[in-house]
């Protein structure tokens, strides 16, 4: 039984594997670094004094980044 269990285990993170390459095709790696311009989106939640209606624009800037924080996060 525990040998069925750990080939159902290497079947299941294989199809994970192949799912994981399947959903990252098209995806780009976006490396930013400090100083390099970026365009933020304003969402109405987050935002409330920029955004006062549905009708303004979503985007703002061009920002520069002054701290690489993560590698998903930038401080403006």
């Amino acid at each position: 039984m525990k040998r069925f269990h750990t080939q159902v285990r290497g079947w299941i993170e294989k199809t994970n594997a192949t799912y994981k390459a399947r959903a990252n095709k098209h995806t780009k790696h976006l490396e930013l670094n400090r100083g390099d311009p970026v365009w933020l989106h304003l969402r109405k939640e987050r935002f409330p004094s920029r955004r006062q209606n549905k009708l303004m624009t979503r985007g703002d800037g061009p920002f520069k980044i002054i701290k690489k924080v993560g590698d998903n996060a930038y401080k403006l």
